[in-house]
């Protein structure tokens, strides 16, 4: 029987984050190509930062992980942001104002009501497949049953994945849509490249060094930032 539902991997956006795309949104309709530009470089550098903060540094603190994995997620986190910032500046500048426009349409389109809530009415969220899903759900629940270290690698893999969808649908469908010329396609594909290279490795060397209560920690974080939602 298929599902009626959709399953989304995705973080309540902040009132911070709210307001930004509200005034961006007022620009495109009656801002200076200049207004547009800064409004839109404040809103996904302050997305950026809360996507680094809701997938990296939330369940470091929420797990209370340890010093040398706590070190490991942090020199990751502020490597991708550095690369984030640097290449937003680079490339909103050179944005045209058909750009700007696909750009509200698209961030548009990952807004979604994912759950009730009075603190965070609205999410940014991408869809994962049901084989991530199931993928996810499985080495969680044999971590549970039969210990974490059986399933070191397949959960580490489907992290990695679930970093691999939110590049995808945070950073690499919108920039396709965008008319950027062969220089700053190169720039925003290395950033890309970086930007997972580190996600990954961040992975790879924190999960397998995690203690049993720290990966059922995690375990409770991963299932927490994933959502159905009707089709």
């Amino acid at each position: 029987m298929m599902s009626d539902s959709n399953w989304y991997l995705g973080f309540g956006a902040s009132p911070t984050l709210y307001a930004l795309y509200e005034a961006y949104g007022e620009a495109l309709a009656a801002g200076s190509d200049r207004e547009q530009t800064e409004k839109l470089l404040a809103l996904l550098s302050q997305f950026a930062d809360e996507c680094l903060n809701q997938y990296f540094i939330q369940p470091i603190e929420r797990v209370r992980l340890n010093p040398v994995g706590r070190k490991i997620v942090s020199g990751g986190v502020a490597a991708m942001k550095k690369t984030i910032h640097l290449t937003l500046r680079q490339v909103v500048k050179k944005l045209s104002r058909d750009d700007r426009q696909q750009l509200a349409a698209y961030f548009d389109g990952l807004l979604k009501p994912l759950r009730q809530s009075q603190r965070y009415p609205t999410y940014v969220a991408v869809a994962i497949s049901p084989q991530l899903r199931s993928r996810l759900s499985q080495a969680v629940a044999t971590g549970r049953t039969e210990g974490v270290e059986t399933v070191t690698e397949d959960y580490a893999g489907a992290l990695c994945e679930l970093v691999d969808v939110a590049l995808q649908g945070y950073m690499t469908e919108p920039l396709r849509m965008l008319r950027l010329g062969p220089v700053l396609g190169r720039i925003t594909k290395v950033a890309q490249d970086a930007i997972r290279s580190t996600a990954h490795t961040v992975i790879r060397k924190v999960i397998p060094a995690m203690s049993d209560q720290e990966m059922q920690g995690f375990f409770e974080f991963s299932e927490s930032i994933l959502y159905p939602h009707p089709r």
